[in-house]
């Protein structure tokens, strides 16, 4: 028997003692294969990252999702950095010159909001006059004084996308993620430029297990996804509660001789007067 066959055989016994073992009982209805709700609990796998408008209008709609998304990048950038070392007074001055020209930590923040909020972004570094060479590794000896423009920042949805070629070189940080990243129109028909992973800032959301990644084309999920449950639970009931304030008042009504009315009173008049409570209930609810 091979070695990879006996790992599946161990892998069978292993998820049917699983199987066996498992708390069950029948009498109560408790445990597993009876017939209780508990039992019929099942997560299907939705993948709402994928779903780019919804996840649009439950940022742009609500508040606690912006919070979400959003306090994070900002509070990550609030302290920025400090340069050590021997560095000028005139040198410092210029590289805070061009992080403000470039406005960089405006950048990096909507580059971490929409990684966030979409499970992917992605950051072109902007070089001047290597325009013409972006499928080509970026190399630091390359680059001239005063040639570093920003960066341009695309969420997943934007026109960036993976290319399926992956890094081989271990002693690279990107080793195992897509070598090259195609950046086309809006609406994906044409390639604007295909750039080397060097010239990228990735920003993802949540990491996901291998086979998941590979789903998402090597981006993460959405911040949003594993809350969505919760954020739905407190809509509704935050909008239950606003409604009872309007039930807040009790309304009264008065009727003179209602003990007469239900002993001396016709079938019909009674039956006219309970038709009035029921249009007065209808119309409050």
């Amino acid at each position: 028997m091979s070695r990879r066959n006996k790992a599946k055989d161990q892998v069978l016994v292993a998820s049917n003692l699983s199987v066996s073992d498992a708390f069950s009982n029948p009498l109560y209805r408790t445990g597993y294969g009876t017939q209780a709700p508990l039992e019929a609990t099942e997560y299907p796998l939705t993948r709402m990252t994928d779903n780019y408008a919804k996840l649009n209008s439950m940022y742009r709609s609500g508040g606690i999702l912006q919070s979400v998304v959003d306090i994070i990048p900002n509070d990550m950038i609030k302290e920025w950095f400090n340069l050590n070392g021997e560095i000028s007074p005139e040198e410092h001055a210029d590289i805070d010159r061009v992080i403000r020209k470039t406005l960089l930590r405006e950048k990096l923040i909507d580059g971490l909001k929409w990684g966030r909020l979409y499970g992917g972004a992605a950051g072109l570094i902007l070089i001047k006059g290597q325009e013409n060479s972006l499928d080509q590794p970026l190399e630091l000896d390359s680059i001239m004084p005063n040639s570093y423009k920003g960066l341009m920042i695309m969420d997943r949805w934007q026109g960036i996308t993976p290319n399926m070629g992956l890094v081989t070189d271990m002693s690279d940080p990107d080793f195992g993620l897509p070598e090259y990243y195609e950046i086309s129109t809006g609406d994906g028909r044409v390639m604007v430029a295909k750039v080397h992973h060097s010239r990228i800032v990735r920003f993802i959301g949540r990491k996901l297990p291998f086979l998941e990644e590979l789903a998402e084309v090597y981006w993460g999920e959405s911040e949003i996804e594993p809350i969505y449950d919760d954020i739905v639970l407190y809509d509704n009931i935050m909008h239950n509660m606003g409604n009872l304030t309007f039930r807040a008042n009790l309304d009264t009504m008065e009727v003179q001789n209602l003990d007469q009315l239900f002993a001396a009173t016709s079938t019909e008049q009674q039956k006219r007067f309970w038709n009035v409570m029921h249009a007065q209930s209808v119309a409050k609810s």
